[in-house]
């Protein structure tokens, strides 16, 4: 009897250090996952990062292909909605011939604003 009790003890002896040793492979796995993440996620940061130098020139570029067709890019901010909204003027007759996004989509947004706040003061 004495025998059974002991074998059962290393039994669980052996199977609590093969369950240690899982968790350290399992922990060791995990480590290594996390660094390739990070690593990614720095990489793609790089990626995305643009120079103010860069930036300048590409919107001096636009300006330039602009004038050449008389025509200027302003770029606003609406007020209620708190979006860029985006402009293609003709430089001669101020007239608006492009404007992202259009006059019905900006009022119908504010619209959906509005009733969105109705529907939350009413549930209150």
């Amino acid at each position: 009897m004495r025998v059974d009790k002991v074998s059962q003890g290393f039994e669980y002896k052996e199977l609590n250090v093969e369950g240690q040793k899982l968790l350290s492979n399992v922990e060791g796995t995990l480590k290594k996952i996390q660094k390739e993440m990070e690593q990614q996620i720095k990489e793609a940061q790089a990626e995305r990062k643009v120079s103010s130098e860069e930036l300048q020139r590409l919107f001096e570029e636009i300006k330039k292909k602009f004038d050449m067709l008389s025509k200027y890019l302003k770029i606003d901010i609406d007020q209620e909605l708190e979006i860029p909204v985006v402009k293609i003027i003709e430089r001669e007759t101020n007239k608006v011939i492009r404007q992202i996004p259009p006059d019905y989509l900006l009022e119908l947004m504010k619209r959906i604003d509005q009733l969105l706040g109705l529907l939350i003061e009413k549930e209150v």
